[in-house]
């Protein structure tokens, strides 16, 4: 039948959906298989990890090699107009439409030989044959490799072994290594800290105050009397100073008011500095025998009072 680039784009994006769910069965696969090699790591039975490892790393790369053609085919969608083109395999489709005819005799995806079939109608069945068995080795280098059968070198299986083993905490090392790191402490146990010790610097050291001996009552009483050395206080001791010396005025009560001298009589007769004293002149007396005084005296009183 002839090639019909239409078919082909669809063939194509229905490749891509069955490489998808294709690549997430066989990682889901995977990891089961990782989980049951964990137990076999713990029971020693090596020989049986060792043969399923083989499987679970085949089957890794094949995931791989899936995902390689999954991006091929997004490319074959791209350039499909430079298929549809020509009768002969141009060089920008060149890698992808060999390595897509490769992987699709090694690959169980029913879409990659539905492709192949419209490839050998567009190129001839001589171009398939030789792409199949990549003769002319136009096929992606790592697509061969991760679709090859051969068995996985020894270096890798010990990685995978390792690997696994740490990541379900199991205690294996390839060779029969020893797992315990705690051979420097003795007994397996936890070497306990040592104590910390502080070491104050010179200049700390010498602006600390030394150590005051604290004796008993009986001796602090006997130094009461001894003169204390002035110290100069700063402005937080001279304020709680300040605040004691309040405190026990306030036990001990007011102190008694000194009486407040009183001015002579002398004195408060005086009259101030500044005004010049007046010469009192005697009144004239009274009668004594307490009578009316006379015109005389009156007129002598009055004239003093003029004077005055």
């Amino acid at each position: 039948m002839p090639f019909n680039v239409t078919k082909f784009k669809v063939e194509l994006k229905l490749a891509i959906n069955r490489l998808k769910l294709l690549q997430a069965k066989k990682s889901s696969l995977n990891l089961k298989a990782r989980r049951e090699i964990a137990p076999l790591l713990e029971a020693g039975k090596i020989e049986s990890a060792t043969i399923r490892v083989e499987n679970i790393i085949r089957e890794d790369l094949n995931v791989e090699a899936l995902e390689m053609a999954e991006l091929y085919c997004e490319l074959l969608i791209a350039r499909a107009g430079l298929i549809d083109q020509s009768r002969t395999v141009d060089p920008g489709v060149s890698e992808a439409v060999h390595s897509l005819i490769y992987a699709s005799a090694r690959v169980e995806v029913r879409e990659l030989a539905m492709l192949r079939d419209m490839l050998t109608a567009k190129y001839g069945k001589e171009l398939v044959r030789e792409a199949m068995d990549n003769a002319a080795g136009l096929a992606n280098e790592k697509l061969v490799r991760k679709l090859s059968a051969d068995t996985p070198p020894d270096s890798l299986i010990k990685m995978y072994l390792t690997e696994i083993a740490s990541f379900y905490h199991v205690k294996w090392r390839p060779d029969g290594e020893d797992t315990d790191d705690d051979d420097d402490t003795p007994g397996g146990g936890l070497a306990e800290p040592a104590p910390i010790t502080l070491i104050a610097s010179e200049s700390e050291s010498s602006a600390r105050p030394a150590a005051v001996d604290v004796g008993s009552g009986d001796e602090l009483g006997s130094d009461k009397d001894e003169a204390l050395p002035s110290v100069p206080l700063t402005k937080p001791a001279a304020a709680a100073t300040a605040i004691a010396t309040a405190d026990e005025l306030e036990t001990e009560g007011p102190a008694a008011e000194p009486p407040i001298p009183l001015p002579a009589a002398a004195a408060l007769s005086k009259p101030p500095a500044t005004q010049p004293a007046a010469k009192a002149k005697p009144l004239p007396q009274q009668p004594s025998d307490g009578g009316i005084p006379s015109l005389e005296d009156l007129q002598r009183r009055f004239e003093a009072l003029k004077r005055a």
